[in-house]
């Protein structure tokens, strides 16, 4: 059983990481904030208005997106559901570096189990919110989207901002023939 969910783990995040490789600058098992992290992955995007050539910018800025992945083999109550929530909300700090170049940073925060998270860890995650903007957004602003897999129950759950990317999070069926679930 323990093999099961090992494996079980390992083969989706082997498959969010191939997921993530063509957006971003993914690494294992990283340490942020003293928090081992099993998937940190980084985006940066630009985007800019040209006039007459490309070589006349009238404007230009960016996007930035994180993806903090972190694995809990055991059942995830709202206790350990609050403590991640919190660490992301820390990141912002760490992470965000407020500028006039950059637009917007979103932080998602994605927790996987194999084990299943209690009703009130999955009410906790729909009803979490987080917006910071930084001078009166002038210089940006952070979302973060709040993300469950819950491998057991091939199940996903976000908070309303991580519904926009939900679709990216499908786990692939161990039965072959049936193809994706969310």
């Amino acid at each position: 059983m323990e093999e099961n969910i090992t494996d079980k783990l390992e083969a989706y995040l082997k498959d969010l990481e191939e997921r993530y490789k063509y957006y971003y600058e993914v690494e294992r098992d990283k340490e942020i904030s003293g928090v081992k992290v099993d998937i940190f992955a980084k985006s940066s995007t630009e985007y800019f208005r040209q006039v007459l050539t490309k070589d006349i910018k009238i404007d230009q800025y960016y996007t930035k997106e994180y993806a903090i992945v972190k694995v809990e083999k055991s059942f995830v109550g709202k206790k350990e559901l609050d403590k991640f929530s919190q660490f992301l909300t820390s990141l912002t700090n760490e992470l965000i570096t407020p500028s006039l170049d950059v637009m917007s940073t979103t932080l998602n925060g994605v927790l996987i189990t194999a084990s299943g998270f209690s009703e009130e860890a999955i009410n906790f995650a729909k009803k979490f919110k987080f917006s910071k903007s930084f001078l009166l957004g002038i210089k940006g602003w952070c979302d973060i989207r709040l993300i469950l897999v819950d491998l057991k129950e091939e199940k996903l759950y976000s908070n309303k901002k991580g519904k926009e990317v939900l679709s990216a999070y499908k786990i692939k069926s161990k039965s072959w023939l049936g193809g994706d679930r969310t």
